[in-house]
């Protein structure tokens, strides 16, 4: 119930309500404890709790009766609860819960929180303790304690050094795991790339490395580079949310959503080694037109080649979400990436007094459907990470000079990162 519109005392379970007196009766023995914000002409009576909105205005009084325990119907929002001693405590009150009072509320140090996210019951949602700093959470808990004075520290010493931003939120065996990872997977990539032959198929008879061995060692540097690409940025972002002690909620109504996307795939090349690894970077922003479905311009990118030939390519992107699990979405997406390219021949002409003809303009289109799994390291930052199949309906252009041609079906690996607005 919510003091502002009672014109009268109430006791319900225990709890005694009451609507805030007029301001204008002045108490000249009025008594102001101190850090405690008081309305002039307030008249308090023992064990009193005061409920003040955003504003700092008092929305409801009551009084907690030994074993009574009920629930304030307040509208959604952060309220400030003031105990009988002066002891500020600051509330988050969901949309189908109230304020919990009487035996819910605990009067210890005032951390406790109405949590939203909680079951609802009969009598109203129990808060949820936050731990002390320092204090190990339960598994799965989303909302971890404040632990830093400068959460930004966390995250700038984390995208330098990976780990370095859990040790700063005092989470030691979080850093030693992060560190060990980057750095393995940061070897492991150095490796593979080192480990690319450089004189296959210069030696007369020696076709050179199988494409089996050549397709593997691709397909492992993709899985790797990526792989340490999310973990970089997820643990840094990451890493400033425990440091500010953020609860953890993915932006469902967001309104547009910017991603960049790295799709890589291996696939056949002339001569020798047989197998190539293509890359395709690109720019996403779709809107969000129902609470499932976003639909916009997508696979926005520029290849070059030395050449001199530019292939610019776009598309448009349908997505949807058929699974949400707190902070993992599922989406399956689908669209059509069209491409055109320019440039001049890479061969020069035997006649210098001959002008070299440019290279027409080619327009190509490919289609593809995609499945991706977003998982949130904030409430507005997902990263993403899936397979695409995608057909070519003409020669798919790549940077470097790589292509492939058409009626080639082709399994991508997407991995990036999305920004919700």
């Amino acid at each position: 119930m919510s003091a502002p519109w009672l014109p009268r005392l109430g006791l319900v379970g225990g709890l005694v309500i009451a609507a805030p007196p007029d301001a204008g009766a002045a108490d000249p023995g009025e008594h102001r404890i101190p850090g405690e914000h008081r309305i002039p002409g307030e008249h308090r009576v023992p064990g009193e709790h005061r409920l003040e909105d955003a504003t700092g205005a008092t929305i409801a009084t009551y009084v907690v009766r030994p074993g009574g325990a009920t629930s304030i119907a307040v509208p959604a929002g952060e309220y400030v609860d003031v105990a009988p001693d002066g002891t500020r405590r600051v509330v988050q009150v969901g949309a189908d819960s109230g304020f919990p009072t009487g035996a819910t509320q605990s009067a210890d140090d005032g951390s406790d929180r109405a949590d939203p996210d909680a079951a609802p019951s009969g009598r109203g949602n129990a808060p949820r303790r936050e731990p002390r700093a320092g204090v190990a959470k339960p598994p799965g808990d989303p909302s971890p304690s404040p632990r830093v004075r400068r959460p930004w520290l966390a995250a700038m010493l984390g995208a330098v050094i990976p780990g370095s931003g859990y040790a700063v939120a005092r989470m030691p065996g979080a850093a030693v795991g992060t560190f060990a990872g980057a750095a393995s997977l940061g070897f492991g990539a150095i490796a593979l790339g080192l480990a690319a032959p450089r004189n296959d198929g210069t030696t007369r008879g020696d076709p050179g490395r199988s494409a089996a061995a050549e397709a593997v060692r691709h397909g492992a540097f993709i899985a790797t580079t990526s792989a340490l690409g999310l973990l970089w940025i997820g643990q840094a972002a990451d890493a400033w949310r425990y440091a500010k002690g953020k609860p953890l909620r993915p932006r469902v109504d967001h309104v547009v959503g910017l991603s960049v996307q790295r799709a890589s795939t291996v696939g056949l090349r002339p001569g020798e080694p047989a197998m190539a690894r293509y890359d395709d970077l690109s720019v996403a922003v779709l809107g969000q037109v129902t609470p499932r479905l976003s639909v916009g311009v997508a696979d926005m990118g520029l290849h070059t080649r030395s050449g001199g030939r530019v292939t610019l390519q776009a598309g448009v992107r349908a997505a949807g979400r058929v699974l949400e699990r707190r902070r993992v979405w599922l989406v399956v997406a689908g669209g059509v990436i069209v491409q055109g390219t320019r440039g001049r021949p890479s061969r020069a002409s035997v006649d210098p007094e001959t002008p070299v003809p440019r290279e027409r303009g080619r327009f190509g289109a490919t289609v593809y459907a995609q499945l991706e799994s977003r998982i949130f390291v904030l409430d507005r930052l997902s990263l993403d990470v899936g397979p695409r199949f995608s057909v070519p309906l003409s020669t798919r252009y790549y940077g470097g000079g790589a292509a492939l041609p058409r009626w080639a079906p082709t399994l991508e690996l997407i991995a990036g990162a999305q920004v919700y607005f």
